[in-house]
């Protein structure tokens, strides 16, 4: 049984310094008109999650006006994504919000390579050498109330085609909110009128007073590393790969997932291959059988809420339902009953539990995820495909993944779902071969 296989440029060291990239000095894109002031309210979900994303789109041409026509199509999409211009602040409690009187804008860097494309390899997921020269990072991103919310580059290459990299801070949106903003940005460029108008009140996933709290919430459990996990990533290079599950495989991920009827009613796509990838993970990694496991699982909630967020709702709306047990039971135990914790992890996130998650996190501080942890996020809803500029459709890519973080995504116009993660060497061999075989997972 063959899976397609995809390597990252990291196992790559011949193409590692293949791309030479020179930029400009970055410039300040503001919005086109005035927009609000004031300080707009973060979440606790917002709070949470102060990181910098970095993705790269890609497309295979583009015109001499290409750097012009994102660039002012930039400083009109701010107009209606304002805050993107401003920049962090505390309040009187210490929390984050955002400050809009501060419009300091959007870091935009033009730049060409030396190269074409093609060249690049993957272009799913790239190592740091290759996201670090397409992506601008602003060497002040570590202090909050000076980094830019995003930054912007576009580069050039030989061929005629070109990359837009973005960086991102996940205070301001998840994935949804990201994808919202870009296609809109490329809507603006195409000369069309935006077909989703922002929604900008995080109000309505603010913090009940008095907080209610119902948990228990696994996902906050503290778990011990009793398999010396750290020793391993420390002593090995971290490698990150794609694999792509075409339609034959997850239907045969499916028929073990449903098979002793442990999972009631639907199982999907999701469900079967997350299934697989906590167990195959967990084996590369070579846990101890009495080491805790923790598989959280993104959900967005924005129509589970009662009612549901408004439409275009611009931030972080997603909640992390937590399966947890030893390795030795989920190793132990049929893929079909790994998938029933799954489905029930997902089922569970009600209005109720959002709300009192959310109440949680405004009382008590988020530590990080510890190791014994897997983060599996979708992207296969994403319509990363629809953020065309006017050049065609982009291939969409990222890097620099959190060891924890797994991603399900889709590739082009392939059927299936690529799963994107990153291991230490020798656990990225293994993982590689149960995935090759996906009976002895």
């Amino acid at each position: 049984m063959i899976i397609n296989l995809q390597t990252s440029l990291m196992e790559a060291p011949a193409k590692e310094n293949i791309l030479k990239v020179e930029r400009s000095s970055p410039v300040a894109v503001l919005p086109e008109y005035e927009t609000p002031e004031g300080s707009m309210f973060l979440s606790s979900l917002d709070q949470m999650a102060p990181a910098i994303v970095p993705t790269v789109y890609c497309f295979d041409r583009s015109d001499a006006n290409v750097v012009d026509v994102i660039k002012q199509a930039l400083a009109k999409v701010l107009v209606h994504y304002y805050p993107i211009a401003g920049r962090l602040a505390k309040n009187s409690r210490g929390k984050l919000v955002v400050d809009c009187q501060k419009k300091l804008g959007v870091s935009f860097v033009e730049a060409t390579a030396d190269c074409v494309i093609k060249n690049l390899g993957n272009l799913i997921i790239f190592d740091s050498d290759v996201l670090g020269k397409l992506v601008y990072r602003d060497p002040m991103e570590h202090i909050l109330e000076v980094a830019p919310l995003l930054t912007a580059q576009v580069t050039k290459f030989r061929c005629g085609g070109f990359t837009l990299g973005i960086a991102l801070s996940h205070c301001m949106a998840d994935g949804v909110s990201a994808m919202n903003f870009m296609n809109a940005w490329a809507e603006i460029a195409r000369g069309e009128p935006l077909s989703l108008v922002p929604c900008h009140d995080r109000t309505v996933l603010k913090s009940r007073l008095p907080p209610r709290i119902t948990g228990p919430y696994n996902e906050f459990v503290h778990i011990s590393d009793v398999s010396n996990m750290t020793a391993f990533y420390e002593e090995q290079q971290f490698v990150q790969k794609s694999f792509h599950f075409d339609a034959e495989k997850l239907a045969i991920l499916k028929i073990m997932a449903t098979k002793d009827e442990q999972v009631t009613g639907s199982c999907t796509n999701f469900i079967a291959l997350a299934a697989f990838v906590w167990r195959a993970r967990s084996v590369a990694l070579k846990m101890k059988l009495h080491q805790q496991s923790k598989l959280l699982l993104a959900v967005n909630f924005r129509y589970r809420l009662t009612p549901p967020l408004p439409d275009g709702y611009f931030g972080n709306a997603v909640a992390l339902p937590c399966c947890l047990c030893s390795v030795g039971e989920l190793i132990e135990e049929p893929i079909s009953a790994s998938a029933g914790r799954i489905k029930k992890a997902i089922e569970s996130v009600t209005d109720n539990y959002i709300r009192s998650r959310i109440d949680y996190l405004d009382m008590y501080q988020y530590e990080g995820f510890p190791l014994g942890t897997l983060v599996i996020t979708s992207w296969t809803g994403l319509e990363y495909g629809y953020t065309n500029f006017g050049w065609g459709e982009p291939t969409f890519g990222m890097g620099d993944l959190l060891r924890e973080t797994c991603l399900f995504m889709t590739e082009g116009k392939e059927k299936g779902i690529t799963v994107v993660l990153g291991l230490p060497l020798s656990a990225m061999n293994t993982f590689e071969k149960l995935v090759c075989d996906l009976n002895e997972a």
